[in-house]
C-alpha cells in the first residue's frame, strides 16, 4: 500500500493532518446512523407484508414516505459533502493513478445511488397515487419497491466503505 498512497508535503499536510481524520470520523458515523435508518426503514417495509388490515397499510405507508423523503435528503447532503470534501482530500493523499482509479470506481458506485433514487420516486409516486381503500397488492408491491431501493442503498454503502475505508485507514497510518 505504500507505493499507492502518496502523502502530501507541502503546506496543505499539516492542515490536512489535523483535519482529515475528522473527515474520515465524519464519514463513518454518518454511514452508521444512515444504515441504521435504512435498516429500520427496510424492517418496517417488511412488516407491511404481513399485515391483514389494509387500512393500517395506508397509515404506514404514509409514514414510511415520510422517512424515505427524509432519508433521501440527508443522503443528498452526505453525497455532496462527499463530491466536495471527502474524496477531493482523499485523492490529494494517494498516487495520481490510484486517484484516478478510484475517481472512475465512485462514478460507478453514484450508479447505484441514481437506481436507488429512481425505485424511491416510483415509492413516492405509487403512495402519492394510491386510492382508498388500498388493496393487499398494492400493499405489497409498495412494500417491495421500498424494501429493493433499502437494499441498493445498502448495497451502495458496502461498496463505498470496502473502497473508501482501507484507503482511508492507510492515510491515518501514515499521519500518525
Amino acid at each position: 500500500m505504500d507505493e499507492r498512497l502518496s502523502i502530501q508535503r507541502n503546506g496543505e499536510y499539516a492542515a490536512n493532518s489535523i483535519y482529515f481524520p475528522l473527515i474520515v470520523e465524519r464519514l463513518k458515523e454518518e454511514h452508521k446512523q444512515m444504515r441504521e435508518e435504512i435498516s429500520e426503514i427496510r424492517k418496517l417495509a417488511v412488516s407491511l407484508l404481513s399485515l391483514e388490515d389494509c387500512s393500517m397499510g395506508m397509515c404506514k405507508l404514509i409514514e414510511l414516505q415520510d422517512r424515505i423523503l427524509s432519508l433521501i435528503e440527508e443522503l443528498e447532503q452526505h453525497s455532496e459533502w462527499e463530491e466536495q470534501e471527502l474524496f477531493p482530500l482523499l485523492q490529494s493523499y494517494l498516487h495520481p493513478t490510484m486517484a484516478l482509479s478510484v475517481s472512475r470506481s465512485v462514478t460507478v458506485l453514484e450508479q447505484d445511488h441514481d437506481l436507488a433514487k429512481r425505485v424511491v420516486q416510483s415509492f413516492v409516486d405509487g403512495v402519492n397515487a394510491m386510492k382508498v381503500p388500498i388493496d393487499l397488492t398494492f400493499l405489497q408491491v409498495m412494500a417491495s419497491e421500498l424494501m429493493t431501493a433499502c437494499l441498493i442503498l445498502l448495497k451502495h454503502f458496502t461498496l463505498e466503505e470496502e473502497l473508501v475505508y482501507p484507503l482511508a485507514d492507510g492515510i491515518l497510518e501514515k499521519l500518525a
